[in-house]
């Protein structure tokens, strides 16, 4: 996660009381009761709907990215349309990722992927300095992600992309790109557009191959040619070095190999790990170090200007997590949030009314037309908020409930 955001830890289940009823395996066997089996089935709706849905769109994402800014590094003439399209990439991958933030348990957070491709603000002034030295840039020109240690890890990721990209809401203009760049800290360093897309360029390498990554981790269906990226960079892609991707590891709960004890251990997770963690962090730091002027400079998408969008992808990925599918508009009748509707039906009450709630407050952000990095202690964003928060309380309720 970010530097200072610390995960919910949640300790390992090895058994639960339960009482006389559903919940109860028969006899202590190994036979699932109903109970178990519904959130098995909400799980492998999850991970496949979800999960692979998400993180297999995210590395196409990054694909098109990708290939936008090397031609914009290769051409001989800029063209604002160029330009253009590798904005609008850039923000449906963004987007995408947004919407992973609900499971960053598991590979995203053991790999250390999470804080490498989205870490903030930006060190604009080792970013300055490091373009600014003709070594640097010629490494950087030449071996592409193989360099990216040069400029450190504070340029990385899509923050490192997104000040190439945009400036004050917009994105970058054809005379800005070929002129000197501007900003207070490349002052007289004499920075030019080209250097800048040599830079976006291998920074966009690697967040790619970090991308595939994640999915490599997760799916073990993932496209060969990202499982041999991943296999060339000598990234990691298995849980605790066995030959288990993380999906197949989750799907394989209670049994022998398998990290999770139970399938209330998996329901847990996901709510809590999952679900919940991210809504803290929305609402306590995204948002509630800047509104409560604790650091005033913690603005995620300052460039872009996207914060707000940012953080309604988030809840949406809380949303699609609960609902069992990408970007769905309606729970499925194997989702987790069904089970809770069927088994827990005043928590899922509480957190349906929390989640809508979250989205609206959200919508109301971007609707002010008034960007997170303009004005961060708006009105309308200490409603998120409180919103956001109550949201991360739901969902603390629903995972209890499961877990008693």
């Amino acid at each position: 996660m970010k530097n200072f955001i610390k995960f919910i830890a949640i300790a390992a289940v090895t058994a639960f009381a339960f009482s006389a009823c559903d919940k109860e395996s028969k006899n202590g066997s190994d036979e699932l009761s109903n109970y178990e089996k519904e959130i098995k089935s909400a799980s492998e709706k999850y991970v496949s709907g979800v999960i692979y849905a998400t993180y297999g769109k995210l590395a196409e994402a990054g694909e098109a990215l990708l290939a936008d800014i090397v031609a914009l590094r290769d051409a001989k003439t800029l063209t604002q349309s160029a330009i253009d399209k590798a904005c609008a990439d850039f923000l449906a991958a963004r987007s995408y990722w947004e919407k992973s933030e609900a499971f960053l348990f598991g590979a995203a957070t053991d790999f250390g992927i999470d804080p490498h491709i989205d870490s903030w603000p930006l060190d604009r002034q080792r970013l300055a300095n490091n373009l600014a030295n003709k070594d640097v840039v010629a490494d950087l020109k030449e071996e592409g992600a193989g360099a990216i240690d040069e400029v450190g890890t504070s340029a990385l990721g899509f923050h490192g992309i997104e000040f190439i990209l945009f400036r004050d809401g917009a994105n970058r203009t054809v005379a800005a790109l070929q002129a000197e760049e501007t900003a207070a800290e490349f002052a007289g360093k004499g920075v030019t557009g080209e250097q800048e897309l040599i830079f976006a360029a291998a920074v966009a390498e690697d967040l790619l191959v970090h991308l595939y990554e994640l999915n490599v981790s997760w799916n073990p269906a993932a496209p060969k040619a990202q499982q041999n990226a991943v296999e060339e960079a000598e990234l990691n892609c298995t849980v605790n070095g066995t030959d288990k991707t993380y999906g197949e590891n989750l799907l394989g709960a209670a049994e022998r190999g398998s990290t999770y004890a139970t399938w209330q251990e998996v329901a847990q997770t996901v709510l809590q790990a999952g679900c919940a963690n991210i809504a803290n962090e929305v609402f306590s730091t995204k948002m509630g170090q800047a509104y409560s002027g604790e650091d005033e400079s913690y603005i995620e998408s300052p460039y872009s200007k996207k914060s707000f969008a940012d953080f309604k992808d988030n809840v949406l990925s809380i949303q699609n997590s609960l609902y069992g599918s990408l970007d769905a508009t309606s729970a499925a009748s194997d989702s987790f949030l069904a089970f809770l509707r069927k088994n827990h039906k005043n928590e899922a009450t509480a957190l349906e009314s929390a989640l809508a709630d979250a989205l609206k407050a959200l919508q109301a952000c971007i609707d002010s037309k008034v960007a997170f990095v303009d004005n961060p202690k708006a009105a309308t964003v200490k409603t998120a908020i409180d919103a956001v928060s109550a949201l991360n309380d739901a969902l603390e309720e629903a995972s209890s409930a499961i877990k008693d």
